[in-house]
């Protein structure tokens, strides 16, 4: 039996986050494509606290200008690590490494010279730290700090992507960006992708309140600061008769006690897909493609989005669908009678299948195929 190698930043101690969901189901296409591979995985990290990530990630954005490496980096580039993967490679031979994020390029020095390697690029990481740091632009000392760090990343994550041949994104827009940093590699887009069997969601109820929902985790800067924006600008202006109700990691927090409810983490999302009338996502921030949104999609939820919430995603038109860009729009709809109407409808089943794990399954078998061997064998 052949053995593959996931190398990830993060490890999932606390809570499912959509890293990790991305990646879990590109190894499910791996071993379902080629049964008699093993995937084995290691990560930097345990899921810490938030407030623990908050003091380390300060003290390497103060420490990176000591260091080659940009404080992202810094934040993963440990000796325990090191020595973790040198001894995974000592026990074990590698059929196939994968290297999840670019966090994790600085790897790409520790394997060996003709490791057969795929990079699974969940966004185009230096973007999205220019929208990080882009808050902080007008406080002095620290702007000036976080814009050098973030220029150092950019140039980390570009010399590196030049060094790969063969590279998953995550959205389309994304492989073209890829392809024009790295235009000699095999780049393909496999999206978030799920196998379990979808849900249908309960009927709509004729009385009571309209109940809006968001899944996201609260913890991660783009979904915090994307709710923030409706709640401030939208959501006090929406009728009375509309509730909100909030789920994923740090979402109790939001509670009011009135119409916004926070459920907090929640593994069974049977929940979410069953007992809500519409999804909203309203992402203002952000890169690559929200997982939560690709879920809740594949589950045939009717969903009020952003334009940057579908992003990359080569939806068709779909009555299910409603896109609304600024915040007077946002209050226009959900203050009218389209919102209970669109609640009653499905996704269609098209837009479902762009998330299916057994239909994607077949664009990576092809890139893994491309060099003519046992694709899981060796990708040259």
């Amino acid at each position: 039996m052949a053995h593959g190698l996931m190398i990830s930043h993060l490890k999932n101690t606390r809570y499912l986050h959509g890293g990790h969901v991305y990646r879990e189901s590109i190894k499910k296409m791996l071993i379902a494509n080629d049964p008699d591979l093993m995937m084995d995985e290691i990560s930097v990290h345990d899921q810490h606290h938030r407030y623990w990530r908050l003091c380390r990630q300060i003290y390497d954005i103060l420490t990176a200008p000591l260091s080659r490496y940009p404080a992202k980096v810094n934040h993963f580039r440990t000796k325990a690590f090191r020595k973790r993967l040198e001894s995974a490679m000592a026990k074990t031979t590698y059929a196939l490494f994968v290297i999840s994020g670019a966090d994790m390029l600085w790897c790409l020095d520790f394997l060996p010279a003709d490791a057969p390697i795929l990079y699974l690029s969940h966004n185009i990481e230096h973007l999205l730290y220019d929208q990080q740091v882009a808050k902080y632009a007008s406080v002095p000392w620290l702007g000036r700090l976080l814009r050098a760090d973030a220029a150092k990343f950019k140039a980390f994550e570009l010399r590196n992507i030049k060094r790969l041949r063969k590279i998953i994104a995550i959205a389309n827009a994304d492989q073209e960006t890829l392809h024009a940093y790295c235009p000699e590699a095999s780049i393909v887009t496999i999206m978030p992708s799920f196998d379990y069997p979808a849900f249908t969601k309960n009927p709509v109820k004729e009385a009571g309140a309209l109940r809006l929902g968001f899944l996201g985790n609260l913890e991660w800067w783009p979904n915090r600061r994307s709710l923030q924006w409706f709640l401030d600008e939208i959501f006090p202006l929406v009728n009375s008769n509309v509730e909100l109700h909030l789920y994923g990691q740090g979402s109790a927090a939001f509670s009011d006690g009135k119409r916004i409810q926070g459920h907090g983490f929640i593994a069974n999302l049977a929940e979410v897909w069953t007992e809500l009338d519409l999804m909203i996502q309203p992402i203002t921030c952000g890169a690559g493609i929200n997982i939560k949104v690709a879920e809740a999609l594949y589950n045939r939820m009717p969903i009020v989005a952003t334009p940057l919430a579908l992003r990359g995603m080569p939806l068709m038109e779909d009555l299910a669908i409603k896109v609304l860009a600024d915040a007077q729009e946002w209050v226009q709809y959900l203050n009218g009678p389209m919102p209970a109407k669109q609640a009653m409808l499905q996704i269609h089943q098209d837009n479902a299948d762009l998330f299916s794990l057994q239909k994607n399954r077949a664009t990576l078998q092809a890139l893994l195929a491309q060099d003519g061997q046992n694709p899981n064998r060796r990708l040259g």
